[in-house]
Order: C-alpha cells, then sequence, then structure tokens
C-alpha cells in the first residue's frame, strides 16, 4: 500500500480520515511537515489549538520550544520531518476551555497507519519520540518516558527511537521541577546530537 502513497496523498486523505472519534471534535488534521528526505523526524501527541488555525504541527508555545532545541542540534524546523501520533486534535470534552488531553490507546492504534506510511516514505535516521504517547504508539505498551526517555531503541526501517520529554510538559512545570527536567532533556539532546554526528562521519 505504501508504494501507491506520497506525502501529499496522505494530507490529502488525513482530512476525510474516520479512523476513530477524534475527526468529530477537532476542525482539521494536521499531517507531518518539513523536509521529505530528513534524517531527523520528531513525533508528539496530538496537534494543538494552535496547530489547528496554522495547519502545521508544532505551532505556538510548544512549537518554540521545540524550535530551542532544534537550534541547540544546529538544524531548523524545515531540515527535519515534525509530525504527531495522531492527526486530529485530542481534546478533553470534560473540560469547559477543551484543552488538549494525551490520546489514548485505541485513537493512537487507530492512526497508526498515517504514521507507518510517513516514516516508511521518509526512512528517517533517527526519530525523536516527544512524550508517553509518542514512546508508546513506537515501542509499545510497556514504554515509559520515565525510564526510558534518553535511551536508544531499535525503530522502523533500521531507525533509532530517542524518546524524551514533550514540550508541552516542560510548559507546564515550575521550579525546582522544571530545572530537573530541562537537564534530563539536555542530556537527550546530546545523545540525539551525537547519533546525528555519526551520519555524517
Amino acid at each position: 500500500m505504501q508504494e501507491h502513497y506520497d506525502l501529499q496523498q496522505i494530507a490529502q486523505d488525513l482530512q476525510s480520515c474516520q479512523r476513530c472519534d477524534l475527526y468529530l471534535y477537532s476542525r482539521t488534521a494536521i499531517p507531518g511537515n518539513g523536509d521529505s528526505q530528513a534524517n531527523l523526524m520528531i513525533i508528539g501527541e496530538s496537534p494543538s489549538e494552535y496547530d489547528e488555525s496554522t495547519g502545521k504541527p508544532f505551532s505556538g508555545p510548544s512549537g518554540r520550544v521545540l524550535d530551542s532545541w532544534l537550534r541547540k542540534l544546529g538544524l531548523t524546523r524545515e531540515e527535519v520531518w515534525l509530525t504527531n501520533v495522531v492527526k486530529h486534535r485530542s481534546v478533553d470534552l470534560k473540560d469547559p476551555r477543551r484543552r488538549n488531553r494525551a490520546p489514548i490507546a485505541s485513537e493512537y492504534k487507530a492512526c497508526s497507519h498515517w504514521l507507518r506510511l510517513e516514516i516508511s516514505i521518509i526512512r528517517p535516521k533517527i526519530i525523536v519520540a516527544l512524550g508517553a504517547s509518542a514512546g508508546k504508539a513506537l515501542l509499545g505498551s510497556g514504554f515509559k518516558i520515565s525510564r526510558d526517555r534518553g535511551k536508544t531503541f531499535p525503530g522502523p526501517y533500521d531507525s533509532i527511537v530517542v524518546p524524551t520529554y514533550h514540550t508541552a510538559y516542560i510548559l507546564k512545570l515550575k521550579s525546582p521541577l522544571l530545572e530537573q527536567v530541562s537537564s534530563q532533556v539536555e542530556q537527550d539532546l546530546d545523545t540525539i546530537k551525537r547519533l546525528l554526528s555519526q551520519l555524517t562521519e
């Protein structure tokens, strides 16, 4: 099936996707964006309200955090591929403000079809999984972000998966946990930077 798909076709078909119920509560599906030949793919959880406005993943405050991480890697978002585990925004329907919530297993399993297609087309060498949902989608239900972040795992199509905390999680933290988690992210970025440097050796 992958042979008949390209990224433009995925973006088009996502708009009519009804594989789970998220399409009922979100304004639009948000396809991946960036360099279609990137060595580095970054996978988040779910589009944000900002993403629904821009049509691109990792917009708004979470995106600004990601941009700062990319600068530390010597990259811009135009040089990587950015996407999410689920392509429609997952919202908390019990919340009057309709804030984002983490996708549940049935949702990211239903959307795994699109993620597999993206990975099969781009064939990144390194995949960064942001947060627990991305980690579980790529590495299985036994994944735990607190235990597994910063480690390297074999990924699809001979890629290497490196999990770390989600940018949106960082924005919620206060001292002293913020400093602790930020230090761990710095370590994870060092791991990713080392892996990227090895690609050019």
